[in-house]
């Protein structure tokens, strides 16, 4: 029988040319995706590799005094050489604070792995392609009753189909972790596996004292058990609904809604394989951010609150414990005499659910709400409560408040703005600005809400590397993006997830979360007006 099973998911079913046909996908995907880079880094990668491959490790006494050596030398150049040691010297400095738990290493790789948790969506797709035909295709062709009047046929056969499932979910999950292993290892390289976790500096209050591989390998297993939750509840809501749509949307809201709702802690705590299919934020640790409390105060704000590996245990046998329910539940309606869940009512709920969510809480894009002229004064902003100005000067931002009258500083780092702000733009729930440090080091946009006035950095160029593709192509800058990086950005406009700014004459469309960016305008120098109205750039000669 279990020579059946596989034979059937795999070859009747298609399951093993669904397989390659995911990976490969998945493969495309993780090249295009690339790997987490920083703009400086990306601009002098041979110099910071040569610097890395001289000091990476154990931060020793010699090391210490080379780079000390080094700092004066770089800080002298004008080249790349000083931005590249920069970089591998903020990396020293943090390691140095604890060298026990903290190596010099190149972070790109196992940031890349090991810092995101979002949905796997090739994955999911593939398993409930995999999974729904088991059982949802022998109900519709009348084949379930057949099959329960056989003496092998009821408890035996329900769990060698489940065994089938789960062990197919794992395998695959394993295949596609190792194919983004394998992607990222050839695109930026993995070295410094045994180095601690904490050598990564986004895990500097991570609670697991253990190496960035071992993080990993929990991060796989954790995804594998998920994979395995997942296979069972498709097979259990199989066989309550009998349906093929019903069942797909259905296994869709409880893997993507965890996501979307409750921000990215809940899904790890709630009793459904999201977090486990996402897998990285168990090891995390407590993640903050800079703000301020009732009385202007800095303090570090909890965005993340952590999972402690004793909790992360209980959870692991919570899961299982699940898992063995669910179980259970599939032998007894599948083999028990009842009637198929009406499909009418839940699948209208499903899909009003789905719908109101995805519409709700994603960002979405409120073009229709947006008019921004780019060739207008970009130091002043206001909606329905404030008058916002920005004094270049000072390089400071004030809003004023309309009812009131009472003026607000909205940059209040006490170390000083780091950078020199170029323009803001306003919107009806914060202030957003611009600003730009040397020259090569990119630019950073800010938001500060205007309801609690906290600053938190909305979008860099230094956190992407999409000039050279990724590291895919060996790009040199022509001299037209090089004067494009020079300058300042004067004007921009948040929508949603894009940003258009106005930089070094050109106009530029980019994506927050992947920094994809196009160019919208080339040359704005002869053209009267750029206006950003109803979702669309309106430009006049």
């Amino acid at each position: 029988m279990l020579q059946v099973e596989l034979k059937k998911i795999l070859f009747h079913h298609k399951g093993l040319l669904l397989l390659l046909i995911s990976l490969a996908a998945y493969a495309v995907f993780c090249v295009g995706s690339g790997y987490d880079s920083s703009y400086v880094i990306d601009r002098n990668e041979d110099t910071y590799l040569a610097y890395m491959d001289r000091w990476q490790g154990e931060v020793t006494k010699e090391k210490t005094q080379e780079m000390e050596v080094e700092y004066a030398e770089a800080s002298r150049s004008d080249d790349g050489r000083k931005a590249a040691f920069l970089t591998i010297y903020n990396q020293y400095y943090y390691a140095k604070e604890d060298p026990a738990h903290r190596f010099l290493m190149d972070e790109r790789g196992w940031d890349t792995l090991l810092t995101h948790d979002g949905v796997n969506v090739i994955l999911l797709l593939f398993l409930l392609a995999l999974c729904i035909p088991v059982f949802c295709g022998e109900y519709q062709c009348g084949m379930a009753q057949i099959l329960r009047s056989c003496r092998n046929g009821r408890g035996r056969l329900v769990g060698i189909k489940l065994g089938v499932m789960a062990a197919l979910a794992v395998l695959a999950t394993a295949l596609f972790q190792l194919v983004q292993f394998v992607v990222v290892s050839l695109l930026v390289g993995l070295d410094g596996a045994s180095y601690p976790l904490q050598s990564l500096s986004f895990f500097e209050h991570s609670p697991y004292l253990i190496s960035v591989g071992q993080a990993y390998r929990i991060v796989v297993l954790s995804r594998c058990l998920g994979a395995a939750w997942f296979a069972i509840l498709i097979a259990l809501l199989s066989i309550l609904f009998r349906q093929t749509v019903l069942t797909t949307f259905s296994g869709i809201a409880v893997s993507i809604l965890p996501h979307l709702i409750g921000g990215s802690f809940l899904k790890y705590v709630l009793p459904l394989p999201a977090g486990l299919l996402a897998g990285t934020g168990y090891v995390w640790g407590t993640l903050t951010e800079v703000g301020y409390d009732e009385n202007w105060n800095l303090i570090d704000i909890v965005t993340f609150p952590g999972i402690t590996p004793e909790q992360f245990g209980l959870l692991a046998i919570l899961s299982l414990a699940i898992i063995c329910l669910l179980i259970w539940l599939c032998l007894r309606f599948y083999v028990g005499r009842r009637k198929a869940i009406s499909t009418r009512p839940l699948l209208t709920a499903v899909l009003i659910l789905c719908m109101t969510v995805s519409l709700s809480g994603c960002g979405q894009s409120n073009s229709a709400e947006i008019t921004h002229d780019f060739l207008a004064d970009a130091s002043k902003g206001e909606n329905s409560t404030y008058t916002v100005e920005l004094d270049m000067v000072e390089n400071t931002i004030t809003a004023t408040s309309k009812a009131t009258g009472e003026a607000i500083l909205l940059t209040r780092d006490p170390f000083g703005q780091a950078g020199a702000i170029s323009s803001i733009y306003v919107d009806e729930d914060a202030c957003y600005y611009a600003s730009s440090g040397e020259v090569g080091d990119g630019f950073q946009i800010y938001r500060v809400d205007l309801k609690d006035f906290s600053t938190r950095l909305y979008f860099s160029t230094g956190s992407d590397n999409t000039a050279t593709f990724w590291g895919l192509l060996d790009h040199e800058p022509t001299v037209d993006e090089l004067l494009a990086d020079v300058g300042s950005v004067t004007s921009f406009v948040v929508d949603g997830n894009y940003i258009y700014y106005l930089q070094g004459g050109r106009l530029y469309k980019v994506f927050r979360w992947t920094g994809w960016e196009t160019v919208e305008v080339t040359n704005t120098a002869q053209i009267q007006s750029i206006k950003f109205l109803d979702g669309k750039l309106v430009c006049e000669n």
